[in-house]
C-alpha cells in the first residue's frame, strides 16, 4: 500500500505536527508500508526536520505566503506520484491541503485529514472571520468529503461533530520516540518545575509566574521554549513585575538537552487553556517526569495512572497540585515517574501507534475491517 502525506511544511520551528508527521512515516515504513512526504522547502532561517528520502521538499516560489502555504509545485508534484493509494493530508486551512483534496477526488482515491487541534473553539476563535469565509468556501466541503479525520483525542472528536460533520473520525493518540531514560542537567537537589514548547499567549505560560510567587519560590522555575517574540517580552516584564528571582529562561532547545532538562525536573506544568494532545506531556513522563497538565488536555491518563495530576486550569487548582508536587518525597516521585513511563511504552510508542494507522489505512482502502477506533455518525 502506498501512502502519500502531504503538510505545508517539515520545518523544526513548527513544532508537534511535524514531528508527528516524521515519526508516523517512520513508523508505518517500518511495518513495510510505501510511505512519502510531499512539503514546501523551509522558509529562509528555518531548517529542515529531516534529509529522509522519503520526504520531497518543493521550491519555493519567489512570492510563496508561508502563511496560506501557497505553491505552483504541488499539482505538478503530484502528478508525478503514480500508484498512490491513499493520500493524508496533515493540517487544514492551508492551500497545500485544498490542493491535495482536489487531486484526490479527481483521481478517485480517498484521502485522511489529520486536525493537529485547528478546529477547537479556542482555535477557531484566532483570525475567525478568515476561518469562517474558508469554512463556507471550501475547507467544510473538503472535510466531510475525507473518507475519515484522524483526531487524537475524544474531545476533539466532539468538537467536530458539533460542527456538523458526520463522515468517519478515528481516535489515534500521536506517536512517541521512546527515548532511553537520560541523566539530569541540572543536580536533582533543588525542587525544580518548568515548562517546555513553543511560547505563544495561548499556552498561559504567565500562570507559572503568578504560582511561583504564590509559593515564594521553593526552588527554580525553567521556561524551555521560544516563539511569539512580543509574548516572550510579555513574560520576562511579568518575571521583573513580580519580583522573581528563580526563573531561567533556556529558549529553544531539542535533543538530548532537552531530556536532560525534562530529567532536572520535579514536574512539567502544562498550564494551556487547551491541548489537542499536548506532546510535551508524554516527553515529560518518558524521562520518568511526574507531569501537571489542565483538564483542556486530553491527559486523564495522569490521573487514572496515578503519575501526575490533571485538574482545572484555575490558578488555585495549578498552585495546589504544584505544592503537592513538591511536597512529595523522593521515592514517590520516582515511584510515579515510573508509572508515568510504562504508560507511554505501552500506549503511545511509534510502533504501538504505526500499528493502529496501518489498521486505519488498510480499512479506508477497503482491505481490512473497521478498527474499533473509528466512530461513524
Amino acid at each position: 500500500m502506498k501512502i502519500l502525506h502531504v503538510i505545508n511544511t517539515m520545518s523544526t520551528v513548527n513544532g508537534g505536527p511535524v514531528r508527528t508527521t516524521l515519526l508516523t512515516l517512520q513508523g508505518t515504513r517500518a511495518l513495510g508500508m510505501d510511505v512519502s512526504i510531499v512539503t514546501n522547502e523551509p522558509a529562509p532561517g528555518e531548517e529542515a526536520v529531516s534529509d529522509d528520502p522519503a520526504i520531497r521538499y518543493l521550491p519555493r516560489h519567489r512570492f510563496q505566503s508561508k502563511r496560506w502555504g501557497y505553491t505552483k509545485a504541488l499539482p505538478q508534484a503530484l502528478a508525478g506520484i503514480g500508484g498512490v493509494d491513499i493520500y493524508h493530508i496533515q493540517g487544514i486551512w492551508l492551500h497545500t491541503g485544498y490542493v491535495t483534496a482536489r487531486y484526490a477526488r479527481r483521481s478517485g482515491k480517498p484521502y485522511l485529514i489529520t486536525l493537529h487541534g485547528t478546529l477547537y473553539p479556542e482555535a477557531l476563535a484566532h483570525s475567525s472571520l478568515i476561518k469562517r469565509v474558508t469554512l463556507f468556501l471550501y475547507q467544510r466541503r473538503q472535510l466531510q468529503q475525507a473518507a475519515c479525520v484522524h483526531v487524537t483525542c475524544r474531545d476533539e472528536m466532539e468538537h467536530y461533530r458539533a460542527l456538523g460533520f458526520t463522515n468517519p473520525v478515528a481516535i489515534v493518540p500521536c506517536p512517541m520516540e521512546c527515548d532511553d531514560k537520560v541523566a539530569p542537567l541540572y543536580p536533582k537537589d533543588v525542587k525544580r518545575i518548568g515548562y517546555l514548547g513553543r511560547v505563544h499567549p495561548r499556552k498561559r505560560i504567565e500562570k507559572l509566574f503568578e504560582i511561583w510567587s504564590r509559593l515564594n519560590e521553593p526552588g527554580e522555575l525553567l521556561v524551555m521554549g521560544d516563539g511569539d517574540p512580543a509574548y516572550m517580552g510579555f513574560l520576562k516584564e511579568e518575571v521583573e513585575r513580580l519580583h522573581l528571582k528563580k526563573v531561567r529562561f533556556e529558549g529553544f532547545v531539542t535533543g538530548e538537552k532537552k531530556n536532560r532538562l525534562l530529567a532536572s525536573l520535579t514536574c512539567l506544568v502544562v498550564p494551556s487553556d487547551f491541548e489537542n494532545f499536548g506532546i510535551i506531556t508524554p516527553e515529560a513522563l518518558l524521562q520518568e517526569v511526574p507531569v501537571i497538565a489542565t483538564t483542556g488536555s486530553p491527559w486523564q491518563d495522569l490521573d487514572t495512572f496515578r503519575c501526575g495530576w490533571w485538574v482545572n486550569n484555575s490558578i488555585d487548582a495549578l498552585t495546589g497540585a504544584v505544592r503537592e508536587a513538591l511536597s512529595l518525597d523522593e521515592e514517590e516521585l520516582q515511584a510515579m515517574g515510573k508509572r508515568g513511563r510504562r504508560l507511554i511504552l505501552d500506549r503511545y510508542s511509534v510502533n504501538v501507534v504505526s500499528r493502529q494507522m496501518e489498521q486505519l489505512y488498510a480499512w479506508v482502502a477497503g482491505q481490512g475491517v473497521k478498527p474499533d477506533f473509528v466512530y461513524e455518525f
